[in-house]
């Protein structure tokens, strides 16, 4: 036996034998680990993602139409302050209404958003035969409500104006969408 040789072994044995016990245990620990891991995955895979929250932590999402009603007068601008003053929700989105004329999102502050205040503001140049008159979904607003107590709101109009930008009387309203 050459010491130092590939086929030496510590354990004393002759030239060309190998420690065969030993080679039996490493494979048998590379089995017994494999098996550990392949049941530690599966039972990760059946537990839930994330433990359910209490109620303070449940959040849910609902959206809120403005509306303008502008009575026979069309309507071409307007600027509305919408605000939730109990502070149970978040402004998470806000997306332009029905008509033509109101489609895309209005003008807002982001930054008031981020205190749950919303100037909304958005005017249009078309004709006043094109524009919308009555009851209109100028906006919609998207909330996350957070815990269980509902959200409360308050809505104001700051101005109105007709197709040739004189200030006009309007009403101002929201209804929180039904969800399916």
């Amino acid at each position: 036996m050459i010491p130092g040789s590939p086929d030496s072994s510590a354990s004393g044995k002759g030239f060309g034998q190998q420690a065969q016990p030993a080679v039996r245990l490493n494979r048998i620990g590379w089995l017994a680990l494999s098996i550990l891991l392949v049941l530690l995955f599966g039972l990760a895979a059946e537990l839930p993602a994330q433990q359910p929250a209490d109620e303070e932590g449940r959040s849910r999402f609902c959206a809120v139409d403005i509306f303008v009603d502008s009575g026979s007068t069309p309507l071409a601008a307007y600027q509305v302050r919408f605000a939730i003053t109990n502070g149970s929700a978040k402004i998470v989105g806000i997306e332009g209404g029905e008509h033509q004329a109101f489609r895309q999102p209005p003008f807002y502050d982001p930054k008031a958003i981020q205190n749950e205040v919303a100037i909304l503001a958005s005017f249009s140049t078309s004709l006043a035969a094109q524009l919308p008159s009555g009851k209109t979904r100028v906006a919609t607003i998207h909330l996350r409500i957070i815990g269980t107590r509902p959200p409360e709101f308050e809505l104001k109009l700051q101005t109105a104006a007709d197709a040739l930008g004189k200030k006009i009387g309007c009403n101002v309203s929201f209804e929180p969408r039904k969800t399916q």
